[in-house]
């Protein structure tokens, strides 16, 4: 039987690595070569596809070195991480019911312009259950941390951690709908102010934003699950509700896309939500 894995340790573990990642990556924030990788085809929206072959020799050198401490403490893991590196493959044919999630550049595509802020992300999930989250933002030297059941917080460089609570009544009406889910865009406008943001935005980003209550929602589409694990537990533990579907919540054992991925500040929210999505649906269907 799996040896238990006390959350509270994982953060406690891999906080000050990621703290050091998250400082030694500004060095090469917009001054890094992007050297390539195969353009996921599966993807749709502006840009997307060409956001995917975003890769840095420092997305492998991070991933790797969050690896190298996961190997060293909790060497029966399984592992769900965006990159194919040499560490990734010593946890291949584990079988335990935790996992780590792991993206070590959110963002990549902004991290190699140094146009907007990207994201570390580690996590670890039981059973499907996202358990623990740190996700770093090193362009505003802030890290978030999240225990299922405990509240997520931020804490922005030497000072105090700050608990996350959204409030029961939004403070705006803004909302993010991501390129890749354009066609609900249209339908939005009706109820919200949507983001303007068109280029590639990680999942981090977006969902820290809504835990801080700088936005209300998100949706879109695609979405792999080392983008979305550990940044919607930040915003659960905010007081967001993350779904993929009509009562459907995120389960993260495999690698795999998320058709739909939909985070919202309160339940009213959610609902609009997948409206929209209902409607849009049936207008592609009266097209056909």
């Amino acid at each position: 039987m799996d040896q238990h894995i006390d959350p509270q340790h994982f953060i406690d573990t891999l906080l000050p690595v990621v703290h050091q990642c998250a400082q030694a990556s500004l060095i090469f924030y917009g001054q890094v070569t992007d050297i390539g990788k195969e353009a996921d085809k599966g993807l749709t929206g502006d840009k997307a596809q060409d956001a995917s072959t975003a890769f840095t020799a420092i997305d492998s050198g991070l991933q790797d070195i969050l690896l190298s401490v996961v190997l060293q403490h909790f060497p029966t893991v399984g592992i769900i991480a965006e990159e194919s590196t040499p560490l990734k493959k010593r946890f291949v044919g584990n079988e335990s019911p935790y996992i780590v999630i792991l993206d070590p550049i959110d963002g990549t595509w902004h991290f190699k312009r140094g146009d907007a802020p990207y994201h570390i992300t580690i996590g670890l999930a039981c059973a499907g259950k996202m358990l623990a989250s740190i996700v770093a933002r090193p362009s505003e030297n802030k890290i978030f941390t999240a225990l299922r059941g405990t509240g997520a917080y931020v804490q922005k460089g030497m000072g105090k951690k700050k608990r996350l609570r959204l409030p029961a009544t939004t403070r705006n009406n803004k909302v993010f709908i991501s390129s890749k889910a354009r066609d609900y865009q249209k339908l939005a406008r009706a109820h919200y102010e949507l983001d303007p943001r068109e280029h590639p935005i990680g999942a981090a980003l977006v969902l820290t934003q809504i835990a801080e209550g700088q936005l209300s929602a998100y949706l879109t589409r695609q979405v792999e699950i080392y983008d979305a694990g550990p940044p919607s537990l930040i915003a659960e533990e905010a007081g967001a509700r993350c779904l993929i579907g009509p009562g459907q919540t995120p389960h993260y054992v495999k690698r795999r896309k998320f058709a739909h991925f939909m985070a919202a500040a309160n339940e009213q929210l959610e609902e609009k939500l997948l409206a929209i999505i209902r409607q849009a649906r049936r207008e592609r269907i009266n097209k056909s």
